[in-house]
């Protein structure tokens, strides 16, 4: 009789386990492409992004480039901004883990000092953390993320 009551409690405890519901998972962490400088896959990573992104724009307007002024996640040249042979600059930052980094330049007037495809070159390696110097002209054209 013993062995039966120590068999039932054995199957009821089982039973008890069985009903719980299975425990959540959490989701495995996206990944960002190898080499994608505009994609960041986790919070830390888009905020130390954000910070590359504040450098580069500090950095450009060290250079001769126009301040940036902010609104919400877009940093942009004012409209107001005096016409300059430095690109007006549209930055989206990324949302937290898991966003991409939108890059614009526009040149308006008749001929820029860099065209929009060096400047997202310069940018992209702000973001992977190998800056190109935008005070030599030299380096931004030879700039590789």
């Amino acid at each position: 009789m013993p062995s039966r009551i120590l068999a039932l409690g054995a199957a009821l405890l089982l039973a008890g386990c069985a009903s719980q519901a299975p425990t959540a998972v959490p989701p495995a962490p996206v990944v960002a492409p190898p080499g994608e400088p505009l994609r960041c896959a986790t919070r830390a990573e888009c905020t130390t992004k954000v910070s590359r992104t504040l450098l580069f724009v500090f950095d450009y307007a060290a250079a001769g480039g126009q301040l940036v002024q902010r609104q919400e996640r877009l940093l942009f040249t004012p409209r107001e901004a005096p016409p300059s042979d430095w690109p007006a600059l549209s930055i989206r930052l990324a949302e937290p883990a898991g966003g991409r980094f939108e890059f614009r330049a526009e040149c308006q007037v008749a001929h820029c000092r860099y065209s929009a495809e060096q400047l997202l070159r310069v940018y992209r390696s702000y973001l992977a953390e190998r800056p190109c110097s935008l005070l030599l002209d030299s380096a931004v054209r030879a700039c590789r993320e």
